[in-house]
């Protein structure tokens, strides 16, 4: 069979209530799968405006502190051009003087006369001393100020081979000019420091066509290998076509742990999209910031989304299992009912009938089923009247049978005695005799006619809670001198069993019936076993063995086992197997038989607990072979 058509029929094997539960769960499926793309598609569109914006707020807030910047730096140039000391130390240089001065509020300072040579400066190693560095212009109007003079520069100066970008600020004075700097990267370690961001931001120093990054904040402390990865990734990137101004890196670095007892060591994956800013927005030579922005917030955002659709599908989940199973339920109730009734007409029954409100066919199909079940019930129980005279036939003739078996003996008694009561020298001699046949026969007709009672009024089960082992154990009592005169062995194997409702002299009678046949069945000895035990099968089941090794029963015998007026003996009315089965049906148990002849036989009692502990309807038992 082919797997398509298999899987047709496994689904066609699916009840039809599930069918429709998987299909709202399909559709819900759907619908998720939906709501997923859409929320994804969303957060990407947000992610990326989100990262524009962000990256314009960095160099917006870095530009307006640039700007203070270079204003403070103007201020503390104004202050020195105007202090008396450096005027001083100008003059001092001039004259042959030292052409050295220590100012720590500047990494670069510098003063020159109006001829814009320099003669001043903070680095003793300054090899520009004498030499021009400023243009000059001659204006007439303000002497204190040379007009265009007052510059903004961004340069690089070598300090031990290491390129430094510098800020500098230059202002003139009618005695000369004053050039004041401050490193651009030690400016911008410390506001980057200062500024709370999971973004790493890096300056690019150029070395030659070669260029450097250089961390600013703590995020790119902790990212050193970025660059090394953003230049792989570049690679591929232009190899694909693809354009490299919004470059993802995804690094995977591992990280120590902040608990200090902790040794483990957590790799960590960050995802970073590398962008290029001319952040200072300066009229110098380009000075370029890397901002790495952080995904960081974009998976928070996606995590948060799937619990949130987690607890979302996991609600919707509860709310399509009640609708698909209240939908379900209206639409197949009206089978299940005919289920049920299907059921009960096969557990016997046949009063009941199926109250269907629905419309149309299953309607009808009620309906029909209900005049059916009517129709079994009235030809059952005409089947039942019938097998009932006929049984009742069988057992007058039986009776009529076995009580006609005795009348001989009684009359030819009574003849013999009445033969000679006129002969004293013989009456003596045959009165004994006569009566006690007399009395041997009565006694056999009455035990015909009691056997026949009980059978035909056998009385309601006046059930206690009962151990089944000690009713065992009376049923062994009693029939232990019978089973030792006929060289039999007994062997009794009980198990801790619950308590029954039972009627304990009508089960005492049941199986002492079966230890007595078993008995009879092993005329020249053998081994009867008595056996309790308890199974787990749809609950706990109670159940009776009596196993004996005889000559067994043949497949007729087995088939009329319960049969009334079925016997193999030559004595006996063949009640007693039906007496027993009755005696277990009415106390709600089955009763089964396995046989084979000169093997031995084997007969069940089985209480199931859903029956056993109230008064129930009896439930059709069973005769069939022990599996």
């Amino acid at each position: 069979m082919r797997l398509p058509q298999k899987i047709i029929n496994k689904l066609s094997a699916i009840r039809l209530q599930n069918k429709i539960f998987f299909t709202y769960s399909l559709v819900f499926l759907l619908m998720f799968a939906v709501i997923f793309g859409i929320s994804s598609i969303l957060i990407d569109r947000t992610f990326s405006e989100q990262l524009d914006k962000d990256v314009f707020e960095i160099q917006s807030n870095i530009s307006s502190k640039y700007a203070l910047f270079v204003e403070d730096i103007q201020t503390k140039v104004q202050a020195k051009g105007e202090s008396s000391r450096v005027r001083t130390a100008v003059q001092k240089a001039k004259s042959g003087g030292s052409r050295y001065i220590s100012e720590p509020d500047f990494d670069v300072f510098e003063c020159g006369n109006t001829k814009g040579i320099l003669v001043l400066s903070n680095r003793e190693d300054e090899n520009r001393i004498g030499e021009r560095v400023l243009e000059t212009t001659n204006v007439t109007t303000d002497p204190s100020y040379k007009e265009g003079k007052s510059t903004i520069r961004e340069r690089v100066i070598e300090t031990d081979d290491e390129p430094q970008l510098v800020v500098e600020v230059t202002r003139w004075w009618d005695w000369g000019f004053v050039t004041g700097g401050s490193s651009l990267q030690k400016w911008l370690s410390v506001k980057m420091l200062d500024q709370p961001s999971e973004h790493p931001i890096l300056l690019v120093k150029r070395k030659g066509e070669q260029e450097e990054w250089i961390p600013l904040n703590r995020p790119a402390y902790k990212t050193p290998n970025i660059k090394m990865k953003w230049e792989k990734q570049k690679q591929i990137y232009q190899e694909e076509g693809k354009s490299d101004e919004k470059l993802v890196v995804t690094l995977r670095d591992l990280q120590e742990p902040e608990d200090t007892d902790t040794i483990e060591v957590e790799e960590q994956i960050t995802t970073f999209t590398i962008v290029r800013a001319d952040i200072l927005n300066t009229p110098f030579p380009v000075v370029e910031l890397i901002i790495a922005y952080s995904h960081q917030y974009r998976i928070q955002w996606q995590n948060q989304m799937r619990i949130i659709l987690l607890w979302s599908i996991g609600g919707c989940a509860v709310i399509v299992y009640c609708i698909s199973y209240l939908v379900s339920r209206r639409i197949t109730r009206p089978i299940a009912l005919l289920q049920q009734g299907v059921s009960e007409i096969g557990a016997g029954n046949l009063t009941y009938q199926i109250a269907v409100q629905s419309k149309g066919e299953v309607g009808e199909l009620a309906d029909g089923f209900n005049q059916m079940a009517l129709a079994l019930k009235l030809s059952l129980e005409e089947h039942k009247a019938a097998e009932r005279i006929a049984v009742w036939r069988d057992v007058a003739r039986q009776l009529a049978h076995e009580v006609k078996n005795p009348l001989f003996p009684i009359r030819l008694s009574v003849e013999n005695l009445q033969a000679a009561k006129n002969r004293p020298e013989i009456f003596e001699n045959i009165f004994e005799e006569c009566t006690e046949t007399i009395i041997e026969e009565v006694d056999r007709i009455r035990e015909l006619i009691d056997e026949f009672h009980q059978y035909a009024r056998l009385p309601a089960p006046d059930r206690h809670l009962t151990d089944l082992n000690d009713i065992v154990d009376a049923v062994l009592k009693l029939y232990m001198k019978l089973s030792q005169a006929q060289n039999i062995t007994v062997e009794k194997q009980t198990s801790e069993l619950p308590s029954l409702s039972l009627d304990r002299e009508q089960m005492e009678r049941a199986v002492g019936n079966l230890v007595k046949n078993a008995i009879e069945a092993m005329p020249d000895g053998g081994t009867l076993t008595l056996r309790t035990y308890v199974t787990s099968n749809n609950g706990n089941l109670i159940s009776l063995e009596v196993q004996d090794n005889g000559h067994g029963m043949s497949e007729e015998t087995r088939k009329h086992l319960f049969t009334p007026d079925y016997t193999t003996k030559a004595y006996g009315t063949g009640l007693g197997m039906a007496i027993v089965r009755r005696i277990i049906t009415v106390h709600g148990g089955e009763i089964a038989v396995a046989s084979e002849e000169n093997i031995g036989t084997t007969i069940r009692i089985t209480f199931n607990e859903t029956s056993y502990l109230t008064e129930t309807i009896p439930v059709l038992t069973s005769s069939e072979p022990i599996n």
